[in-house]
């Protein structure tokens, strides 16, 4: 007994003729008669009769009719459950990210997952050296990072996001608020807590004097007790303009920033690093065009 069989007995059985049901199949009509001959012997049962007025089922080509109808609708479920699992995108995507990419990627991934509700996303937040390193060794699949154009790992393939100037960021009532721009001289004293990254430790670098008159007096991955430190103790520190713009509105309604444009005169660029030579799933590249469709402004999209 075969799926065949079962729907040249259903046609059969409803059309109440083998030439209807050969028709319907493209198929002969002794095909059909021995498909049902074929069932009949293995079955054991007569299952119609044949008149002048046609082909009419028996007691028994009723009862096996009944069970052909149910058995092929569940093999029709089947098919189009099949046909939705082949549909459906399953997989996994891994990012490290500098913080100021964290809400960005959350909600990217609240609106990814209502069209792939099967794709799992994680996120390590981590400066930009652990961020390279993760993307690396294959603990990341992607990373989002700031850096020089200069400081790139020949290692990896680096795309170019957006632009990202340093900006020293102070708190809305320092007396550093009045000024336009910073040469070093202004800052003179004056005490700095910073994210424990090389871009940020290099800009400071750039920024201290050079009698050693400026006090660093954190350097943390947590940027919350960073930005609680200018709030709350008038401190100083460096941020990307990326990662400034990202700060939650009580943060950023207590701090204000200037540029330093003029002494970090080398760009820096918000990136995104993959594996060189290294092919991205097409979830992956979904993902990624979904979430710099948030980050990009809407006239440069």
């Amino acid at each position: 007994m075969n799926i065949t069989q079962l729907q040249y007995l259903l046609d059969v059985g409803e059309l109440g003729s083998f030439t209807g049901a050969a028709k319907k199949n493209l198929m002969t009509v002794p095909a059909i008669s021995i498909s049902i001959s074929q069932l009949e012997i293995e079955l054991g049962v007569s299952l119609f009769s044949r008149s002048r007025k046609g082909v009419i089922p028996t007691l028994e080509g009723k009862k096996v009719i009944q069970h052909a109808v149910s058995i092929l609708k569940s093999v029709e479920k089947m098919k189009d459950d099949i046909s939705i699992l082949k549909d459906t995108v399953y997989g996994d995507i891994t990012i490290a990210t500098i913080p100021g990419m964290v809400p960005k990627i959350i909600d990217t991934t609240l609106e990814f997952q209502k069209n792939f509700p099967h794709v799992n996303v994680q996120m390590a937040e981590a400066p930009s050296s652990d961020v390279i390193i993760g993307v690396k060794k294959g603990q990341a699949d992607i990373g989002f990072l700031s850096a020089a154009a200069s400081n790139q790992d020949p290692a990896l393939t680096w795309t170019s996001v957006m632009k990202d100037e340093a900006r020293l960021v102070i708190n809305k009532h320092s007396r550093l608020r009045f000024y336009e721009s910073i040469n070093g001289e202004e800052i003179k004293n004056e005490t700095f807590v910073l994210y424990n990254d090389p871009l940020i430790k290099s800009i400071a670098g750039n920024l201290f004097l050079k009698e050693g008159s400026n006090r660093v007096a954190l350097t943390t991955n947590n940027a919350e007790a960073i930005y609680q430190m200018v709030i709350k103790s008038n401190a100083i520190t460096i941020a990307t303009e990326y990662i400034v713009d990202s700060l939650p509105f009580h943060i950023k309604s207590e701090i204000i920033t200037i540029p330093l444009n003029k002494i970090n005169s080398i760009p820096n660029f918000l990136w995104r690093i993959t594996r060189k030579d290294e092919e991205l799933s097409p979830v992956i590249e979904t993902f990624t065009h979904q979430l710099l469709t948030q980050l990009l402004p809407k006239d440069s999209q």
